[in-house]
């Protein structure tokens, strides 16, 4: 991957797995991200081990399942 500086990032199932891996990759070139996920608390962990001041990083918990939600 090339660096992505100032551009944004929307990953969903970001507090675990391969998304948590995926996010952690495109702070690491420079992205700021969105992070999406319907388990707050590791959502919220997730966060917390990738801030950096120079990445912006915010949290959504959603289920992407829930067409009404």
């Amino acid at each position: 991957m090339r660096r992505c500086d100032g551009r944004v990032a929307v990953i969903t199932g970001a507090a675990g797995g391969i998304g948590s891996a995926l996010a952690r990759e495109l702070a690491n070139r420079g992205c700021h991200l969105a992070l999406v996920d319907m388990n707050a608390q590791a959502l919220e962990e997730t966060q917390a081990r990738l801030a950096s001041p120079a990445i912006e990083i915010s949290r959504h918990v959603v289920d992407v399942t829930d067409r009404e939600g």
